[in-house]
């Protein structure tokens, strides 16, 4: 479940497919909205694209997700959406009024699927509780139309430090989590750093 084994394959990947139900009938889909969308599904949509940095450490926990997240791989690198575009961040998949979803695929392989999938109701729950409009436009192709979008952090520090100080992650977690949670992730990267790697002794230790 490592999410990047080979640096030469893309990676593991634990997308995640969303829908919501009265107990009737599908609340993301309406024949009349656009694309076949709900307000709420766009609601809760925006909310994901809104919310995706700030729950990141949940999505991507360790040292190697970040490695997953390399452009040309498959990976979304930044907080897009698109219509059944594999290269965004957030799928719609606007099918029949059953198969209407959303298909998260930003955590990698190595996430918990208990934390992940708390993220994205939260992220998602928050849009809809504030009403959130859909304002950014759907990618199209490989990220065309993400060029001025910033992408995702490249390392489990930065996000960390995002997470620890999101207003939206205590709302929805609490202070104990928040704080816990960021505490196991700095000593994640602490053993990072202190950690000796092949690929420093591959590079350096016959010729330095």
């Amino acid at each position: 479940f490592m999410a990047k084994w080979s640096a030469q394959y893309p990676g593991c990947s634990g997308h995640i497919h969303q829908s919501m139900s009265d107990g009737k009938k599908n609340l993301f889909y309406d024949a009349k909205g656009r694309n076949g969308m709900s307000r709420m599904f766009e609601s809760y949509l925006a909310g994901q694209v809104a919310g995706l940095m700030e729950f990141a450490p949940m999505y991507w926990p360790t040292v190697n997700s970040y490695k997953r997240l390399v452009d040309g791989f498959w990976a979304p690198v930044k907080p897009t959406w698109g219509l059944d575009n594999r290269t965004a961040s957030f799928r719609v998949i606007a099918g029949s009024p059953k198969s209407t979803r959303l298909e998260t695929r930003c955590p990698g392989a190595d996430m918990n699927p208990y934390l992940a999938t708390a993220a994205v109701l939260a992220a998602g729950l928050s849009g809809i509780e504030k009403n959130l409009k859909l304002t950014a436009k759907p990618i199209h192709g490989t990220n065309q139309g993400a060029e001025n979008i910033p992408r995702a952090p490249r390392t489990l520090i930065e996000t960390t430090r995002i997470f620890r100080d999101s207003k939206l992650a205590r709302d929805w977690f609490g202070d104990d989590f928040v704080d816990h949670f960021a505490a196991t992730r700095e000593w994640e990267w602490r053993q990072w750093l202190d950690a000796v790697t092949d690929w420093e002794l591959k590079r350096y230790f016959e010729i330095i």
